[in-house]
């Protein structure tokens, strides 16, 4: 089963941090996930019972929180807080009981650099430094209700199916999960115009591994003799999102599917009525 969800707006803080509020946002959407709002932190115990209540009154679930910076900073000390924001990021989401925490691994490069594209963000050390961070901060936090997941991205060795399952496999830990971008996973023509093999793919090697997924979509540009793809409002790109939510309702866990990255109310409204009549299409409950 999926349970489909989004960003609204306004966000917590512009309520007057009013939980009721916010989760009632979410309510007239018709989202049944949520992201944990951002800003929050491990110390605001009365704000976490409140979310925690009135999204639990409504049904609703916290899909995902996630803290983007760059794990493998060449910088130490910058690399020493990213760390360190990572794992109160991990606390947090398990104070919240949310699916999954999501992470970026990052690359070897220094500054606002976590998505630089670096030769070494491919070789073993990269590897196995995703390997030693995974277990360090779930054997630190001890989480018992989320998941750590690593988000994928092209610039990094976390980029493939295969690359996933390995890693799956290497951290060997419950609570590590997967994190599902499919779009992010597109970094070739040959898997933009096979996105349901890809989907189907990822399945076999660690479909029952995935806690979390994005709903986003994909287009190449053209004319273009270089490869250059952008993001775009679901439904506008080339994703095929019938096989993707096929793949994600016959998993054996219910998985939130969220989505993300656009700009305006109406660009959401316009995604999720998109999403929500593909999954009508295929008799699937969102």
């Amino acid at each position: 089963m999926i349970r489909f969800g989004g960003p609204v707006i306004p966000t917590f803080e512009s309520t007057g941090y009013d939980a009721e509020a916010y989760a009632t946002l979410h309510e007239q959407k018709g989202y049944r996930a949520a992201y944990v709002p951002s800003g929050l932190r491990t110390t605001e115990t009365h704000a976490i019972r409140d979310l925690r209540r009135a999204f639990d009154k409504r049904g609703i679930v916290f899909a995902e929180l996630g803290i983007f910076n760059n794990m493998l900073d060449t910088d130490l000390p910058s690399r020493n807080a990213n760390r360190e924001e990572v794992m109160q990021g991990l606390h947090l989401a398990e104070l919240m009981q949310a699916r999954c925490f999501v992470a970026i691994l990052g690359t070897f490069a220094h500054g606002r650099c976590r998505d630089a594209h670096v030769a070494a963000n491919f070789a073993r050390d990269a590897f196995d430094a995703a390997v030693e961070l995974a277990r360090h901060f779930i054997d630190t936090v001890d989480p018992k209700h989320t998941y750590f997941a690593f988000e994928s991205f092209p610039f990094n060795v976390i980029d493939s199916p295969e690359a996933i399952a390995r890693l799956v496999e290497a951290v060997d830990r419950e609570r590590f999960g997967v994190h599902l971008d499919l779009v992010n996973l597109i970094n070739s023509p040959r898997k933009y115009f096979s996105s349901a093999d890809l989907m189907k793919q990822c399945v076999k090697l660690f479909g029952n591994k995935i806690v979390s997924a994005h709903a986003k979509d994909i287009r190449l540009r053209v004319p273009s003799i270089s490869v250059m793809f952008e993001e775009v409002i679901p439904g506008q790109g080339n994703l095929d999102m019938a096989a993707y939510l096929t793949g994600l309702n016959r998993l054996p866990n219910e998985v939130p599917l969220m989505l993300e990255h656009l700009e305006t109310e109406e660009d959401y409204d316009q995604a999720a009525d998109y999403i929500r009549f593909t999954a009508s299409t295929l008799d699937i409950t969102l």
